[in-house]
């Protein structure tokens, strides 16, 4: 045995324990609560497909284009809404931003009405 095999059998064994060590507190196992929401999750985004599917009949493939911008839309919603978490952590939601950033009250609560309905 060389000494380059050596080197690495005490590297990947170093790696095991380290992998080992952060794994402590985690089991490889799910309950049955978790299975449930996986089904209903999958569920839920069959049910959307499907809805889709009846509208791009009758709309046409403009609402794919509809749906593209929508996506954008949204991504760059989320997108500047994380860089605004990473910039100034806060334990509340929407409220808690346009409390901080918006003064007046009418905004924040159309902030917190969104934020709810839209769950």
């Amino acid at each position: 045995m060389s000494k380059h095999d050596t080197d690495t059998s005490d590297q990947h064994a170093a790696k095991r324990r380290w992998l080992n060590a952060h794994e402590e507190g985690y089991h490889k196992a799910m309950g049955n609560r978790q299975v449930q929401m996986i089904a209903i999750g999958g569920a839920i985004g069959t049910g959307l497909f499907l809805g889709a599917g009846a509208r791009l009949q009758m709309a046409g493939p403009a609402l794919a284009l509809v749906y593209l911008i929508c996506g954008l839309f949204s991504f760059f919603i989320l997108r500047a809404l994380g860089e605004l978490v990473l910039h100034r952590p806060s334990s509340g939601s929407f409220v808690s931003y346009a409390r901080e950033f918006w003064v007046r009250k009418p905004l924040m609560l159309l902030a917190g009405c969104t934020s709810s309905t839209g769950r």
